[in-house]
């Protein structure tokens, strides 16, 4: 659990605690000491805040649930000029791009034609869908999703 949420924690038993004090006054349950009260609410407060933590994930794990984790896009068929910006521009229409691993030849250094894109997995495929089979500067992309290496 992060800091952050202990702090949401903290404030969700305090307010919490807090209105317990002035639901005490309304109902005149004056005859219960206030600092029994309080507590009480601390520990009612406690109980909420936790579940309020449990239910309602941080902004952080929300993106990356919502989005699946990542996938890895093989783009082949790719012009040889074709440059990292080039690639990203292709890919940016459908969400954020992660990471571009442009293959290069090991000898000559130049580009072999075909890169991987990194994705999160709902818009990587969405790109898929959309890219593969269609025509980008003169030549038909072929897109898929990578196949890991020991598939290969």
């Amino acid at each position: 659990m992060s800091f952050s949420c202990f702090i949401k924690l903290f404030l969700a038993a305090t307010v919490i605690s807090i209105l317990g004090n002035f639901a005490v006054q309304l109902l005149d349950l004056t005859s219960i000491p206030g600092p029994s009260l309080f507590a009480s609410g601390l520990i009612i407060g406690t109980i909420f805040g936790g579940l309020l933590v449990a239910f309602y994930p941080t902004s952080e794990s929300v993106s990356s649930s919502k989005a699946g984790g990542t996938s890895n896009i093989y783009v082949g068929n790719l012009p040889f000029n074709a440059g990292h910006d080039e690639i990203k521009n292709l890919f940016s229409p459908f969400g954020e791009v992660i990471d571009i691993r442009m293959v290069k030849d090991r000898r000559s250094k130049r580009f072999k034609g075909y890169a991987f894109v990194e994705m999160h997995s709902i818009h990587a495929n969405a790109a898929i869908n959309h890219l593969n089979d269609t025509d980008y500067a003169g030549r038909t992309l072929r897109v898929n999703e990578a196949k890991q290496k020991d598939e290969v």
